[in-house]
């Protein structure tokens, strides 16, 4: 009887199913192979047993194997008369170098002189001086007037004054007026043939206060033309339509009607009595300063001194 208490005690045993045998595979059978045949063994050189080496011994001598006879003497070279071969060797050398060192010494004695020879010139043959010889008397020569010192010859320059300026001839004759409120190009034809070249042209810009203009330059004048748009007055109505600034680098003699030189000093300048002015800027005419008055136009100047550089500027000045 099965014990109560054990729950598998009326279970049978699991006996898995037997597994199918699986099929043997068959090899197929192989070939046979042919027997090789066996490989002929090279015979090997016998080897001659060296030296033993002695125990103890170190290491041998390089001389070890060498002959205890002593070597034969070294038959002695044939003698030439008594004398060493050697010594008659470096005779030969010896003389060779000092021919070379004669010949050299030679050649450069030679070239030096040729060298001084060409250097000397060949004193000339001296002249044979004629015999004194009683002079001739020549026959006088007219006597010719001497020449007085003439004044200098008269120059083409420009002269300004309060109204414009003047270009004069060599004669001192006037040949062209031009007045400030006058069209320029006549002014620049005119300046042109003085100057005998052609001016270069400029253009300084105005502002809220100040007109622009066309500057006509030539070598130490210039000559200023107002530039006018739509928006501006018209030209009548401008207080300098036209004014000039010439300077030392001019070369015509230029003159104004206050008598300043251009190669004055400041000092010499203020001598002269401008209406105003300290260091090296001034103002002359100050009481001409009346725009468009009567239908003319009257400019005072302004004379500015830097270094040797003296400037005059004819134009308006408001407010002076």
């Amino acid at each position: 009887m099965s014990d109560p208490n054990d729950p598998f005690a009326d279970f049978e045993p699991y006996e898995p199913p037997a597994k199918p045998e699986r099929a043997k595979r068959e090899k197929a059978p192989r070939e046979p192979r042919e027997p090789r045949e066996p490989r002929a063994k090279k015979p090997r050189a016998s080897r001659e047993p060296g030296p033993k080496r002695e125990k103890g011994a170190g290491t041998p001598s390089v001389m070890a194997g060498w002959p205890d006879e002593p070597l034969a003497p070294r038959p002695a070279e044939p003698s030439d008369g008594g004398g060493g071969g050697g010594d008659r060797r470096l005779l030969v050398i010896l003389s060779s170098i000092a021919g070379l060192l004669v010949v050299a010494v030679v050649v450069v004695f030679a070239i030096y002189l040729t060298q001084q020879s060409q250097r000397q010139e060949p004193a000339a043959d001296p002249v044979p001086t004629a015999p004194a010889t009683q002079s001739i008397p020549q026959p006088s020569a007219t006597p010719q007037p001497s020449e007085s010192p003439s004044a200098p010859a008269a120059t083409s320059g420009v002269a300004v004054t309060a109204d414009g300026f003047t270009i004069s001839d060599a004669s001192g004759s006037t040949v062209f007026t031009h007045a400030w409120a006058d069209d320029a190009a006549p002014a620049v034809a005119a300046l042109t043939e003085l100057f005998g070249a052609a001016p270069t042209e400029d253009f300084q810009n105005g502002d809220a206060e100040n007109y622009a203009y066309r500057i006509y330059a030539w070598e130490g004048f210039r000559l200023y033309d107002v530039y006018l748009n739509e928006s501006n007055r018209p030209r009548s109505e401008v207080p300098a339509p036209t004014f000039i600034s010439y300077d030392s680098d001019i070369d015509v003699p230029v003159t104004d009607d206050f008598g300043v030189g251009l190669d004055m000093s400041a000092d010499e300048v203020a001598a002269l009595g401008p209406d105003s002015g300290q260091g090296g800027s001034f103002v002359f005419g100050s009481d001409r300063n009346t725009f468009y008055q009567d239908g003319q136009r009257r400019f005072g100047a302004a004379v500015t001194v830097e270094g040797s550089k003296v400037t005059v500027t004819y134009t308006f000045r408001a407010g002076r």
